[in-house]
């Protein structure tokens, strides 16, 4: 996809646009990126790993779970008393 390609489709969703969150979202992003403020949030070593956890739970391995369950274990304590707290 052309640059003006891009930027007539991102100008026609601006448009069509009016939830203010979203639209002020994006001109912050472009504000940051104009003046050089934006740090990649990641190093290579956290993508690596991030690959890696990816790799595993996409072969069925290791264990996920939603967020009501995330929740409920942060509550419970679990996570903590398995870090030693």
């Amino acid at each position: 996809m052309s640059a003006i390609d891009l930027q007539t489709e991102i100008v026609q969703m601006i448009k069509d646009e009016s939830d203010t969150n979203i639209l002020e979202a994006i001109r912050t992003l472009l504000y940051r990126v104009r003046q050089g403020q934006v740090d990649d949030d990641f190093t290579a070593e956290d993508m690596a790993e991030l690959d890696k956890r990816r790799a595993e739970y996409l072969r069925g391995e290791g264990t996920s779970y939603t967020v009501e369950e995330s929740l409920q274990r942060l509550q419970g304590g679990d996570i903590l008393k398995q870090m030693g707290y």
